[in-house]
């Protein structure tokens, strides 16, 4: 399983020829980028899973080695399907640093669900940062690049958090390595403990969209192309999902039970996730820029997602990873038909899009379908995670019961603002006036494509049960199914 070091390498040597290249750039990046999706394929559908490779034939914990679970593989599914939809939607040419840049983070992105080493993990973050930064500032003006800034500088502030915690991991259990580091971590006194827990969540949660670590957010989305927009959310924002998974609840859980070892810090990251859900649906709601509303939504998925996930059990759990693939696919087709609208009328708000629905029937009926999953209708995607996370909190305290109320207040503010959104886009258009420019038939063609598979999860969530069930007990066994991969026999 050697072989799985091309995820990483072959999109770094594509972006250093990048450099040297011209016009075959998109379709060299485009054929590296199906070859990381169809290689990560066959391994997900291998009977080769788990594994612990050792890079360089140096074993854990003195060496660097990948970990490849069914959750680690699947998550890498997800980031290159996204990659590859992201290149397919680029409008325009564009110049060799776009391409060789957009590489950079598709091995970085990899690089982050694959290591099983903390300081590699936090190596690929700093890649992903100064990729998305020079991709956010690539249309070279004021909006752009005050948002790469901002971003940038949010983001290198809370890697020197993350710096400094693994430095403390390391001085005090002299590891790196995340299975080690997990199998040891009852060796360190509750204060030590508490303050690597904070030092690292505080580098993580930039990416992660939470707030208050997230107004870079709505300006990144609302400065970038279509294609980033599908790269912050797809690659960056998949990426940050499991990194909640693998860091808190494989790292820093509870005898591997999927349970964060301090309860204090898990009620407060479940009191910051709720603050993001409904600070972001209400900024959402009162928006009118379609890439920030939009962007304001990822924030508060990401919100109810890592909500889920601190609950901690079996049902919260699931739904939290149903989340993950609803959103993923949801958000995906808003952001490339996001894209087509505004190249089409020339503005950003939504209330300029009227009757650009009527026009081309397809793409607004798959903006529908995808928003109608995000706000947790039934027979639509979004509803079976929501509807599990639910369940999931309903067995906790009163606590979580507050959890509950707000996701089921903020769904009534999600649904009142897409669908005042969507009945925007089937209104008779007020003048004759033709449209600035044509949609393009292959993104309307991929969003509709997405827009039958959320439709085929809704009607029917056995379609993808078992792969959210391994991702499931993985967590929830993490002992066995993770420590135990990279140390047999430890336990």
């Amino acid at each position: 399983m050697n072989s799985v070091l091309f995820l990483i390498v072959i999109p770094l040597l594509g972006a250093f020829l990048a450099l040297f290249g011209k016009k075959a750039n998109r379709i060299v990046a485009i054929l590296i980028t199906a070859f990381t999706e169809i290689f990560s394929i066959m391994i997900y559908l291998s009977d080769k899973l788990p594994v612990s490779v050792a890079i360089g034939g140096w074993q854990a914990p003195y060496g660097i080695n990948f970990v490849l679970t069914p959750l680690s593989v699947g998550f890498i599914v997800l980031i290159n399907l996204a990659a590859i939809i992201s290149l397919f939607i680029i409008r325009g040419e564009k110049e060799y640093q776009f391409y060789s840049t957009y590489l950079v983070l598709l091995a970085a992105a990899n690089g982050i669900v694959l290591t099983g080493d903390i300081f590699n993990f936090y190596i690929f973050s700093e890649l992903t940062t100064f990729a998305i930064t020079a991709l956010i500032a690539y249309p070279r003006n004021r909006r752009s690049t005050g948002a790469a800034i901002k971003y940038l500088i949010l983001a290198s502030t809370a890697s020197s958090f993350l710096l400094i915690g693994i430095g403390v991991v390391y001085k005090t259990l002299g590891t790196l390595n995340i299975a080690d580091i997990a199998s040891k971590i009852d060796l360190l006194n509750p204060l030590t403990l508490e303050l690597i827990i904070v030092l690292i969540l505080t580098g993580i949660f930039v990416e992660l969209e939470l707030f208050p670590f997230n107004m870079w957010v709505p300006k990144a989305y609302f400065a970038g192309t279509a294609s980033v927009n599908v790269m912050l959310h797809g690659m960056l924002g998949t990426a940050g999902a499991y990194i909640i998974a693998r860091i808190l609840l494989t790292m820093f859980a509870v005898n591997g039970s999927g349970m964060l070892v301090n309860a204090n810090i898990a009620n407060a990251i479940i009191v910051i996730a709720m603050l993001t859900i409904f600070v972001s649906e209400i900024a959402a709601f009162n928006e009118k820029k379609l890439k920030k509303v939009l962007a304001f939504s990822s924030m508060g998925q990401m919100g109810l997602i890592i909500f889920g996930f601190m609950i901690g059990n079996e049902q919260a759990l699931t739904g939290a990873f149903y989340m993950v693939v609803a959103n993923f696919l949801a958000k995906i087709i808003l952001f490339v038909l996001t894209g087509e609208f505004i190249a089409m009328t020339g503005s950003d708000n939504w209330e300029d899009m009227k009757g650009i629905g009527r026009k081309h029937p397809v793409a607004g009926v798959s903006f529908v379908i995808g928003s109608l999953s995000l706000m947790g209708v039934p027979f639509f995607a979004g509803f079976w995670g929501k509807l599990a996370v639910i369940q999931g909190a309903m067995s906790g305290n009163s606590f979580m019961i507050t959890g509950i109320v707000i996701i089921l207040i903020t769904a009534v503010v999600e649904g009142v603002y897409f669908l005042k959104i969507s009945h925007t886009f089937f209104l008779k258009k007020e003048d004759e006036k033709e449209f600035n420019a044509k949609a393009r038939i292959h993104s309307i063609v991929i969003a509709a494509a997405l827009a039958v598979i959320v439709l085929a999860i809704g009607v029917h969530p056995g379609l993808i049960e078992n792969n959210v069930n391994r991702a499931t007990n993985e967590i929830l066994n993490s002992t066995s199914n993770y420590v135990d991969v990279v140390f047999p026999g430890r336990y």
